[in-house]
């Protein structure tokens, strides 16, 4: 075999997993964008969490007093 018949054939074996990497990135990119450009949770696929819950996630502490609940 010639190099050149060596470096065809390390072509045919590697392009589809080139095209597939390609075809890989290009979706995760279209994901991230549809993310970005969506004016609500639900168009950017995201799916709410079932259920709620009564505490808030974060709370601001100024000394022992925290701020913004009622008192």
């Amino acid at each position: 075999m010639t190099r050149y018949q060596i470096i065809l054939l390390i072509v045919l074996a590697v392009w589809p997993f080139a095209i597939l990497g390609l075809l890989f990135l290009m979706s995760r990119l279209e994901t991230y964008v549809k993310r970005i450009d969506a004016q609500s949770p639900e168009e950017a696929g995201l799916e709410p969490v079932a259920g709620s819950s009564g505490e808030r996630e974060v709370k601001i502490f100024v000394g022992d007093q925290v701020v913004g609940e009622p008192k």
